[in-house]
């Protein structure tokens, strides 16, 4: 398996996540979105299909 290395620019970054913020921030006050649906979206969980996620191995080892 091939890793690629990349390098974090940490101010686009900064910009970056900002940037983001205030495009929430305008959605809420615009009633684009709820406060619920935003955080929701927001989730880092929230593309898992949780009932059917299941740790089945940490570091390779299984867990019992």
């Amino acid at each position: 398996m091939a890793y690629r290395v990349l390098e974090l620019n940490v101010e686009e970054r900064a910009r970056q996540k900002q940037a983001s913020r205030e495009r929430d921030l305008a959605r809420l006050r615009n009633g684009e979105v709820s406060p619920a649906e935003l955080a929701h979206e927001n989730n880092f969980f929230a593309a898992l299909d949780l009932p059917r996620f299941k740790i089945v191995s940490i570091s390779g080892r299984p867990l019992r």
